[in-house]
């Protein structure tokens, strides 16, 4: 059994989820990787659980009281969603080290040789069954958490 990983900012729906299968992490995992390369929030936000998507809602509400309260000033938001551990757009994003559990996603910066990073996708079942990013752990040693960055991110731009 799998529990939902991490929520930071929202209470969690911790029930047991059914084993996923491997396969359905993968073409989670591929369809992530296909939103992050092309730019794409909207679609990689789909991709993700309620508490996320709850979470992304409010820091967009928060980016919009700063930019009222602050003119001319980067707010929260300034470069986007925080969907890989650097906000590099990479060239390319391969699911690797498939498991019920998660996907690592091995990001190569465009025009670089060397330099990939992996992030760590952690899965849950949604609340229709349909699996959802739970949430994102971030390179270089995995302990960074997009469900953190939200929380963060919420409170500087309040």
């Amino acid at each position: 059994m799998r529990l939902l990983s991490s929520c930071g900012l929202l209470a969690c729906l911790a029930a047991p989820a059914q084993a996923a299968d491997p396969a359905e992490v993968q073409r989670l995992a591929q369809a992530f990787c296909d939103a992050v390369r092309a730019s794409d929030e909207a679609a990689a936000e789909a991709l993700m659980s309620p508490p996320l998507r709850e979470g992304i809602a409010a820091l967009r509400i928060a980016n919009e009281a700063f930019l009222a309260a602050n003119p001319g000033e980067k707010p929260p938001l300034g470069n986007g969603l925080r969907l890989t551990a650097y906000q590099d757009y990479p060239e390319s994003c391969t699911p690797e080290a498939v498991t019920e559990a998660g996907a690592e996603l091995v990001y190569q910066p465009a025009g670089a040789t060397d330099g990939a990073w992996r992030d760590r996708l952690a899965v849950a079942d949604g609340p229709d069954g349909k699996l959802v990013i739970a949430d994102i752990l971030y390179a270089p040693d995995l302990a960074e958490r997009f469900s953190g960055w939200l929380v963060v991110t919420t409170s500087d731009g309040s």
